[in-house]
C-alpha cells in the first residue's frame, strides 16, 4: 500500500511539473511560473555558491605552494681575474646581478638552499692558455661533495669551461666552486672592459 501511495505522489509530482511547464509556456507572468522561476533560481544560486567555495579552495592551495616554494635566484660574476689559483681554492664571484631571496653570499661565494627542492645550477670559467702538460680542474661542490667538473687540459689557447646541471637539495645545503687541481700558472679571467663577463656562477629553483 506504502508502495502504490508513493508511486502514486511522484507520478502526481511529475504530471504538476509537466502541468506547470506547460502553463508557464502559455502564461510566464503566473504566480506558479514565478515560484517555479524562483526555486529554480535558488537552486542556481546554491550550486553557484558551492563552485565558488570550490574555487577559494583552490586558491588557497595555489597561495599556500606560493609560500611554501618561494622565487630563488641569483647570478654573480668575477671582477677581477684569479691568478695561478691552487688546489683547495674557494671562487668568490663578487658582483652579484641577482639574488632574488638573498641567498647567494658574495663574502663567501656560497649559495645556501633556502628550501628543499630541484634546483638549476651552471657555472663558467675563462680560462687562459697552458702547456701540452697542463692540467686545471675546477668543480661544483654541494655540502663538500663534488658533482661536477669543468677543466683545461694540454690547451694553447683560451678556453671557456662550463658546466650546467640539476640537482635535489635540501634546506641548508651548501653550494660552492673551487680548484681540485692545477699544475700550471694558470689565470681565471674575470670582467674584461665593454666585453661582459668571462666567469659566471648562477642558479635558481624550479621546483619544491
Amino acid at each position: 500500500m506504502k508502495l502504490i501511495i508513493s508511486f502514486l505522489f511522484v507520478f502526481n509530482v511529475d504530471v504538476f511539473a509537466l502541468n506547470t511547464t506547460r502553463s508557464c509556456d502559455e502564461d510566464p507572468s503566473s504566480n506558479i511560473c514565478l515560484l517555479h522561476e524562483l526555486k529554480t533560481l535558488k537552486q542556481e544560486l546554491k550550486t553557484s555558491q558551492l563552485e565558488v567555495e570550490s574555487l577559494k579552495k583552490a586558491v588557497g592551495g595555489l597561495q599556500a605552494q606560493d609560500t611554501n616554494c618561494p622565487t630563488v635566484a641569483f647570478r654573480t660574476q668575477l671582477t677581477h681575474d684569479v691568478a695561478s689559483p691552487s688546489a683547495g681554492f674557494h671562487f668568490v664571484f663578487d658582483d652579484i646581478k641577482l639574488n632574488i631571496g638573498n641567498n647567494y653570499n658574495n663574502h663567501h661565494g656560497t649559495f645556501v638552499a633556502p628550501v628543499s627542492g630541484i634546483y638549476f645550477l651552471s657555472y663558467r670559467f675563462t680560462i687562459t692558455p697552458g702547456t701540452s702538460k697542463s692540467l686545471i680542474r675546477l668543480v661544483m661542490k654541494i655540502n663538500g661533495e663534488i658533482v661536477s667538473h669543468a677543466m683545461s687540459a694540454y690547451e694553447s689557447h683560451y678556453i671557456t669551461a662550463s658546466y650546467t646541471n640539476i640537482n635535489h637539495l635540501n634546506a641548508g645545503d651548501d653550494v660552492w666552486l673551487e680548484v681540485l687541481e692545477n699544475n700550471y700558472s694558470f689565470a681565471i679571467i674575470g670582467n674584461i672592459a665593454n666585453l661582459g663577463p668571462y666567469s659566471v656562477f648562477e642558479g635558481f629553483l624550479i621546483t619544491c
